[in-house]
């Protein structure tokens, strides 16, 4: 059975792990389901007392082929890595990934266990309103209806060989290796089939003689990765989540909060005041700051691509 102990969650220390969770004064995330039916332990490590050192000398440190192998053999290695480590294991920040795309490794076990971890995170209102479908502009337009995600599998039209290709490589890559799965769920038809929605989307926007009264047809939420210009075919077709004003929304609170001039920012430092995790702390830190310059590119770009992630699976069909 999946082991039931305290989950321990690794300090964030850079840009590329920061999500957020540790630092609740972005108000990014709605943690109460996951904290309310898991035993999450979110303050052990922020002191610096798991130093890599120490945890190397105990075992504990986990390297990455040790971390695949965790999941990869499922209960017994966990069992085994219990016995070994009972107070903590330090992931040396490593995803726990598999070398499939998006894929996690284990038994089926193991991947219901991690499904149903990241079921319990949701969003906080303050970023989830600005999820297309939930925009009074858009409401009863048709947009929660399709989402796509931005690989535009349908380019060739119907030249199979150029769109299945490429949509053939992308589907092989979220298949597990060696599973045989390749074979049911990316075959000729199943592609073509995938080619052929594309390539009818396309010709039936581009054709008034098809183009259907219903513009509800033809409108869908885009989560778009900027690898091409949607605009070309789809103009006018499709909404993206924005933040702009979430991220204003967060700019007039910190000011009101931290009014230039009047907070004393050496009495109590912005790093002590809002930093929770490694990486804001330490960002925070830099030339003592006195405002969120350092971090607002890295708070952009999480809530931008959360906001993405978010519509897609807001919608009721998902094209990708």
């Amino acid at each position: 059975k999946v082991l039931k102990r305290t989950l321990v969650v690794p300090d964030e220390k850079s840009d590329f792990e920061w999500t957020g969770m540790f630092d609740t004064y972005f108000d990014i995330w709605d943690l109460s389901s996951l904290n309310e039916n898991y035993d999450i332990d979110w303050s052990t490590g922020l002191d610096g007392s798991l130093t890599d050192v120490k945890m190397q000398a105990t075992g504990c440190l986990l390297s990455l082929p040790a971390s695949q192998t965790l999941l990869e053999k499922g209960p017994s290695e966990w069992i085994k890595l219990d016995k070994k480590c009972p107070d903590a294991i330090h992931l040396n920040y490593n995803m726990f990934t598999c070398n499939q795309q998006h894929q996690y490794c284990g038994d089926k076990e193991a991947q219901m266990e991690a499904y149903n971890i990241y079921s319990h995170l949701k969003l906080s209102p303050s970023l989830l309103q600005y999820i297309p479908s939930k925009r009074p502009q858009f409401t009863g337009l048709g947009y929660d209806e399709m989402a796509i995600h931005s690989r535009r599998a349908g380019e060739g039209m119907y030249k199979w060989e150029i769109c299945i290709d490429g949509t053939r490589k992308t589907c092989l890559s979220h298949m597990k290796v060696g599973s045989g799965n390749g074979n049911k769920f990316c075959d000729d038809r199943t592609l073509k089939g995938n080619c052929a929605i594309w390539a009818d989307l396309n010709y039936q926007i581009k054709s008034r003689r098809f183009f259907k009264p219903n513009l509800k047809d033809y409108k869908f939420v885009l989560a778009n990765d900027g690898t091409h210009d949607w605009d070309l075919d789809f103009k006018g077709q499709y909404i993206a989540a924005d933040n702009s004003e979430w991220l204003r929304d967060l700019d007039e609170r910190f000011k009101k909060e931290f009014p230039s001039g009047k907070y004393d920012f050496d009495k109590q430092p912005l790093a002590d005041a809002i930093g929770v995790s490694g990486y804001m702390k330490k960002e925070l830190s830099k030339w003592k700051q006195k405002d969120l310059n350092l971090i607002w590119g890295t708070a952009d770009a999480l809530s931008a691509t959360l906001l993405d992630l978010f519509s897609l699976v807001d919608s009721k069909y998902l094209l990708g």
